[in-house]
């Protein structure tokens, strides 16, 4: 592998005098290797280091813009969350969950790792459909059906274990010595029962309808049909993705791990407009009112926009 020098690194990467070089390498923001009196940094080194500079000056609008929603985010979690109706759990959950999701895709995409930023984006869009689904119905009915298919899931957990002796044996020994909030298996058969009777639940779906058809309902169609399924190629690892994974070269194939930009500015966009979305729903829910604030960044995030939507077009 190559390796450069300070001074060598430092006319690469445009600067006068290597001088900032040796100061990200005392900060232990750059890897290197000391050769001597000299430090060395590894030509993979330079090239990640590179990258993310490229990614944190070209995008830092949007990196910023994600950064002042989640500190906006930040004073609303501090509140005490009212739980009055099953849509306020809800709410709750989908604006927690969202959170820490959203956080993990800034950092692979600030890391360069747009690729699984996609994936976790569709979390994001999923909890956000489900969110809006069950908020848009007048009754707390979706609600119920929601969290009692969580009894349908332990069935078939239960199912599983009974058919494996040394998952069987640790739930039998469970049963001798239970726990706060423990169900018996029985009781987990017979609520799946009740339940299933109730809302006829198929497969692995909670609700009556396919994502796709709730994104429809709740006026996501259009994202469900591009972002989302930017997201499911990843992964699912369709055959569309492998040109960010192995590249040709003139006798076989380039395998391609480094760190690249690729995908993020896509995935910057998802995870603003998804977990905002996700946090103006929670607010109307609890009677919040950070609309100024949200209405204030979202004016500067749309002029931003023009300039990505043609970016993100030709990746669809």
């Amino acid at each position: 592998m190559k390796y450069y020098n300070t001074r060598d690194l430092a006319k690469i990467l445009g600067y006068n005098d290597d001088s900032y070089i040796r100061r990200l390498i005392g900060d232990g923001k750059l890897k290197a290797e000391k050769r001597g009196r000299e430090w060395v940094v590894s030509e993979e080194e330079a090239s990640n280091y590179r990258t993310k500079n490229i990614i944190n000056s070209s995008y830092k609008d949007l990196i910023s813009f994600n950064h002042q929603l989640k500190l906006l985010v930040n004073e609303y979690l501090e509140r005490e969350i009212r739980n009055i109706s099953p849509k306020d759990a809800l709410a709750a959950f989908a604006l927690t969950k969202s959170y820490k999701t959203h956080s993990a895709v800034m950092l692979l995409c600030q890391e360069g790792y747009g690729e699984d930023a996609s994936i976790l984006n569709r979390t994001i869009f999923e909890l956000l459909v489900t969110l809006l689904y069950v908020l848009k119905d007048p009754t707390d009915e979706t609600a119920y059906r929601y969290y009692a298919f969580d009894w349908v899931l332990r069935e078939k957990m239960f199912k599983y274990a009974e058919q494996k002796p040394e998952l069987l044996l640790q739930l039998e020994q469970r049963a001798l010595r239970p726990k706060p909030g423990d169900v018996s298996v029985n009781e987990v058969k017979k609520m799946s029962k009740e339940v299933q009777k109730k809302f006829s639940y198929k497969g692995y779906n909670w609700s009556d309808k396919s994502l796709g058809e709730m994104a429809e309902s709740v006026g996501r169609g259009g994202q469900y049909k591009t972002m989302y399924r930017l997201g499911s190629q990843h992964t699912h690892s369709h055959s569309r993705v492998m040109n960010d994974y192995v590249r040709r070269a003139e006798n076989g194939f380039i395998n391609f791990a480094g760190i690249s930009d690729n995908w993020v500015e896509q995935n910057l966009v998802m995870a603003f407009d998804f977990f905002s979305s996700i946090f103006a729903a929670a607010s109307d829910q609890y009677g919040w009112k950070p609309e100024k604030k949200l209405d204030l960044l979202y004016k500067k995030y749309l002029k931003v926009m023009e300039k990505v939507n043609k970016n993100i077009e030709q990746h669809e």
